[in-house]
């Protein structure tokens, strides 16, 4: 299945990008739609690689990967989602208000986003008399994503900067 140079060149992307979308291999390695899209569905029927359906976009993941992880990638996927994460990991005990300041996050975002964590079970709440703090149930592991495939992660904000910078340069 991988003597086929584009589909080397596929498997070796998403192993170094877990997570990728079909549109982020497209991109990052400079295919046509149609081609990315064939070579990740007959990877995927031959088992070379696996999927994961989050929100609106299929995730790509080479098989050996466990689900847990595969489950945090995706959700890391999102930049807010991601923040909430690595904060909550480096700081359990957090209190809503606390996550918010240091993320300078509004209080509907944060509030939205950490409720999806909480209902995936990625995020506990302990909740006292006065107040309710925030933790990640496996910070280390969260952590150790983190840093293992920081580069791989996606930013729209940044992406489109870099477009419109590299527009103005030329």
């Amino acid at each position: 299945m991988l003597e086929l140079p584009v589909r080397r060149r596929i498997f070796d992307f998403v192993s170094a990008h877990p997570g990728s979308s079909a549109r982020t291999v497209q991109r990052g390695l400079q295919l046509g739609w149609g081609e990315t899209t064939y070579h990740l569905d007959q990877m995927l029927r031959a088992g070379v690689l696996q999927r994961e359906r989050g929100g609106r976009r299929d995730y790509y993941f080479q098989p050996d990967l466990a689900p847990i992880d595969r489950q945090l990638l995706v959700v890391m996927q999102s930049a807010v989602e991601r923040a909430i994460l690595v904060e909550l990991s480096r700081v359990p005990g957090t209190s809503f208000r606390d996550l918010m300041s240091r993320l300078r996050l509004g209080k509907t975002t944060a509030a939205f986003h950490l409720k999806f964590l909480v209902a995936l079970g990625i995020v506990e709440v302990e909740t006292s008399t006065s107040h309710r703090t925030y933790s990640v149930r496996r910070p280390d592991l969260v952590l150790h994503l983190y840093a293992s495939f920081r580069d791989s992660f996606e930013d729209r904000w940044v992406d489109r900067f870099s477009s419109t910078w590299g527009g103005l340069v030329r």
